[in-house]
């Protein structure tokens, strides 16, 4: 890498795809064509006619399973049906004949997810696998199970429309979420909108009312350390996905937290020397419809921070419906997460510590 980085950088074209050699920003900035394109294969594979499950529990692990965390965190508050993401090798005891089982492993051959996998199929769970390919394609062939085939190639952090849409509409088409054919339809709108304003056309350095806030964010994040906070519910999965794109694409420390919980820990920890506070910036996660006592907390909470960490940025939702709100919070983080990781110097799409933790591990097992 050439030339020190400054914030009008951002706006250099070249100097941007020099810092991004395998292209994570082009992914990003091709999310709503994805979501897309994830809708038309999601809605071209057929359902058995199953009975309505009990609960549903999503396996997934990093990049796949931040589809499920989503799709929970909506089921909370609109389905009639209980979800849990599954991160782990083994099953809850209570999966069995009364469960939906969904795979998602963009590889196909995550081996937690495999491992689950052949766990519910022994306990008989009705089984639905999302993947590329691999593993997890070959048994689902062979034992009978629906698969819905996403197309391959992308890092799955950068494959977010495809670990979360084909579970919207397979959540739609099952009767849990009624509706989302309009939903997704509106989030589509307010990506591109987004894309315009956040994507590395629109510059940092224009007025105020139409300068590219994320651009301006991450520039404001280098030196300091992310604390994310939405508040209970997806907002807080949202939280979530910002601190984990930090840390994959910009390989950097974040942090994540959400209201009211953090209001009964976190908020005394500012009381810590102004050396240790002062390196922390604090991205809130806000919708205009926040319930008042919400709203409340966040707002004394900034007058609380205020002064003390280095910077506090908002973002708001867009949209109407939960499905477009909830994108509408996580595509700002994901291009901050790749501007920021051109201002820090490093390429966003390799994981090298991952990758050797994966080929360690592989040892170990062999």
């Amino acid at each position: 890498m050439t030339g020190k980085a400054d914030k009008a950088n951002l706006d250099n074209l070249e100097w941007l795809a020099e810092r991004d050699p395998s292209g994570m920003l082009s992914l990003v900035e091709g999310l709503p064509a994805q979501c897309r394109e994830a809708e038309r294969i999601a809605r071209s594979h057929p359902l058995p006619d199953w009975p309505r499950p009990e609960h549903v529990v999503v396996l997934g692990m990093g990049g796949s399973a931040i589809g499920g965390d989503l799709i929970r965190a909506l089921a909370e508050s609109e389905a009639g049906v209980p979800v849990l993401v599954n991160r782990d090798y083994s099953l809850p005891r209570f999966v069995g004949p009364g469960s939906l089982v969904i795979a998602s492993s963009y590889s196909g051959n995550t081996e937690e997810t495999l491992s689950a996998y052949r766990q519910a199929r022994e306990r008989g769970a009705k089984i639905v696998a999302i993947c590329t390919g691999g593993e997890l394609a070959r048994l689902a062939a062979a034992d009978g199970f629906p698969m819905i085939r996403i197309p391959g190639g992308l890092m799955p952090r950068a494959a977010i429309g495809y670990s979360f849409v084909p579970l919207l509409v397979l959540f739609e088409r099952l009767g849990f979420l009624p509706g989302q054919r309009e939903a997704l339809a509106e989030m589509y709108q307010v990506l591109e909108e987004q894309a315009g304003q956040f994507g590395r056309s629109s510059p940092v350095s224009a007025n105020p009312v139409s300068a590219n806030p994320v651009k301006e964010l991450a520039w404001k994040l280098v030196g300091c350390i992310p604390l994310v906070i939405g508040s209970q519910g997806w907002k807080g999965t949202v939280a979530y996905r910002w601190k984990c794109q930090i840390n994959e694409n910009a390989k950097a420390p974040a942090f994540w937290n959400v209201f009211p919980e953090m209001n009964h820990n976190e908020t005394v920890g500012f009381e810590a020397p102004e050396e240790l506070v002062r390196r922390i910036h604090v991205i809130l996660l806000r919708d205009e419809e926040d319930p008042p006592q919400i709203a409340r907390r966040v707002d004394v909470t900034k007058e609380l921070l205020s002064g003390r960490v280095a910077g506090i940025t908002e973002f708001y939702t867009r949209g109407k419906s939960a499905v477009a709100k909830l994108f509408s919070l996580v595509y700002p983080g994901d291009f901050t997460s790749v501007y920021l990781a051109c201002l820090h110097g490093v390429d966003p799409t390799p994981i090298k510590a991952i990758d050797r933790l994966k080929a360690e591990l592989s040892k170990v097992k062999g």
